[in-house]
């Protein structure tokens, strides 16, 4: 050993997804002996800034071969560096980006039975009575088509949407319209589910930022109390 040799050096060892340590020399030794590691595992000094071989960093081979094989081993492990560092990088949290989509809902079709009712009775009745009366057949083929257009322009007309920063109601088929309010001025969430709806979880959302009308309502949607939870730990991690 020359005096180079780290003895006093705090030394990680880079196994698989794992950082462990940090290690002495001697622990090294150690781990070595009884094959927890292996000479060519990759390894970080405490404060160093390039990776290394266990086996250059115990110095198990001579210096003149080490100068000859520098450039062929720190190919070998620059991609398990990169793949260190990657790791070691903080992933993006979906609520730090201001536009993605935490929530999305339309009002439900189950606040409209009578539509739904239609539907079954006009295509249902339809076919049984087509052989009494073709012309009834048709009405109650049309009432049903009426009904499906109907629930179609409550689910596709009221779009609800909540983002890290801001929750928005937009409205309308060809025209469309917006309201919008940020997340961190909304001061009031009131939840109202009622009836047999209630008992499935829909119900009506309202926000409210100041005064006693709210800014946005969200319209018998589905699981209205968790839109609710939703919206206020978004607060709470602001």
């Amino acid at each position: 050993m020359d005096s180079g040799y780290p003895v006093e050096d705090e030394i990680f060892v880079l196994k698989g997804d794992e950082r462990l340590g940090p290690y002495l020399v001697d622990e090294l030794l150690e781990g070595l002996d009884e094959g927890f590691f292996s000479y060519d595992d990759v390894c970080l000094r405490s404060g160093a800034a390039e990776c290394e071989r266990l086996r250059e960093i115990l110095d198990w081979e001579k210096p003149e071969a080490q100068e000859a094989t520098e450039e062929l081993a720190k190919e070998e492990f620059d991609d398990e560096e990169e793949e260190f560092e990657e790791r070691r990088a903080p992933r993006e949290h979906p609520m730090s980006s201001p536009s993605t989509i935490l929530y999305a809902g339309h009002p439900s079709i189950l606040n409209s039975p009578g539509s739904i009712l239609a539907i079954m009775v006009g295509f249902a009745g339809g076919i049984w009575i087509y052989g009494i009366n073709p012309w009834l057949t048709l009405f109650g083929f049309l009432a049903g088509i009426f009904a499906l257009i109907n629930l179609s322009l409550i689910r596709f007309t009221s779009d609800y949407h909540i983002t890290p920063k801001r929750l928005e109601v937009t409205k309308g088929l060809i025209t469309r319209s917006s309201n919008e309010v940020r997340i961190q001025d909304i001061r009031a969430i009131n939840v109202s589910c009622r009836g047999l709806l209630g008992v499935f979880g829909i119900g009506t959302v309202d926000f409210f930022t100041a005064g006693d009308d709210p800014e946005v309502t969200f319209t018998q949607v589905w699981a209205a109390k968790n839109v609710k939870i939703l919206v206020r730990r978004i607060q709470d991690a602001q």
